[in-house]
């Protein structure tokens, strides 16, 4: 037993020793080198608080520092529009850069004890998996609840995408479940997915996991830019279509206040639970255009140059494609979508043509024309 004990100890030892120590600016170069556009602030906060779990981690089992002298953990919550790079900069800075265990987990699948779904201690499992099946490396992990915002109440007043795709009754018992683990508290984890009492299960301390909740929160803006102290209108800086919109910005007042989240549909003890709040802004068009040019279209040109077909877009296209996606209010997720549409009968045409060696897109008279060589 001792024996056990002393190789659980320096297993994690040596694995929080191998994390790499990077400044938080060091982190946020790191992150820019890997395409990553926009979020400067959000970025910044995200990559202090990575720095910081990291840092406490060595304190605590490389300096052998007493936890109970140290800050706790940080929770974090990241709130905007969809597409706007919240679960991709998770999985980009703790997943890839830090090779910390990482879970990413849809919080829709999972219901409370007692419903068809998954059990929400399995959520861990999730993490136990990322791991290795090593629960001490677990232990030091990240969860990433992703999703958050669709397990808010059914009394929520506000319309937002994914209302009533939830398995959980009142919209509570989830929410009520991620409290304790959101804390300090030592949870029977099963190594298999679901409800079932039987199997192997491991006993694993949330202590210094980390927990980092993303959601769009569609229909949060009709919330928090409602004029408290009139029942009837809203603000006066704010107007109608602005709160109906998707791709929105949030002001530190608006996320600040636990009451917009409370009539949202979330428990204030859970939206306690998390020390930071961190909004991220709508993608602008600049941006837009930079993610189409570096993520999206350089994909597509390897892609063609592979079958011998060099790919030519004009800088007057991708600010058109870019408007386009802008103009769906689906971040950068619309950027593909859009660019397909407007290529795919071009491409159908070139793939079944022979000889084409070369397809150059360009805007004319507000319309993307193509033309091959």
């Amino acid at each position: 037993m001792f024996d056990e004990l002393t190789k659980k100890k320096h297993r994690i030892q040596d694995f929080v020793y191998s994390i790499p120590e990077h400044t938080p600016e060091e982190l946020c170069q790191l992150i820019r080198d890997q395409n990553y556009i926009g979020q400067e602030k959000a970025l910044r906060a995200l990559c202090l608080m990575a720095f910081r779990h990291i840092r406490r981690l060595k304190k605590i089992y490389i300096d052998k520092i007493d936890p109970a002298s140290l800050p706790k953990k940080q929770n974090c919550l990241l709130i905007g529009s969809t597409g706007c790079g919240k679960t991709y900069l998770v999985e980009l800075l703790f997943k890839d850069l830090l090779k910390i265990p990482t879970a990413i987990v849809d919080i829709t699948n999972y219901s409370e004890t007692g419903y068809v779904g998954q059990d929400v201690s399995s959520i861990i499992t999730r993490l136990l998996y990322a791991s290795n099946y090593d629960p001490d490396l677990a232990s030091v992990g990240i969860v990433c609840i992703d999703e958050i915002d669709k397990i808010a109440s059914s009394n929520n007043s506000a319309l937002f995408a994914g209302a009533g795709t939830t398995k959980d009754v009142t919209g509570f018992g989830v929410q009520r479940e991620l409290l304790k683990m959101l804390e300090s508290v030592e949870i029977p984890v099963s190594t298999e997915f679901g409800h079932s009492t039987y199997g192997n299960y491991f006993l694993i301390s949330t202590r210094d996991i980390a927990f980092i909740g993303c959601g769009a929160f569609s229909g949060f803006k009709q919330i928090s830019g409602r004029d408290t102290n009139n029942i009837i209108g809203f603000t006066r800086n704010v107007s109608l279509k602005e709160l109906n919109k998707i791709a929105v910005n949030y002001s530190e007042a608006e996320i600040e206040n636990t009451a917009n989240f409370q009539s949202y549909g979330l428990l204030p003890e859970l939206v306690g639970r998390f020390q930071r709040i961190i909004p991220f802004s709508a993608l602008n068009i600049d941006e837009m255009a930079v993610i189409l040019k570096k993520n999206v279209i350089d994909r597509y040109k390897n892609d063609f140059i592979l079958d011998g077909i060099e790919l030519v877009i004009k800088n007057s296209v991708i600010e058109y494609i870019a408007k386009k996606a802008i103009q769906k209010e689906t971040g950068a997720r619309g950027l593909e979508s859009v660019l397909i549409s407007h290529i795919e009968d071009l491409t159908f045409d070139a793939y079944s043509k022979k000889g084409v060696k070369k397809i150059v897109l360009e805007l004319k008279n507000g319309e993307i024309k193509g033309r091959f060589h």
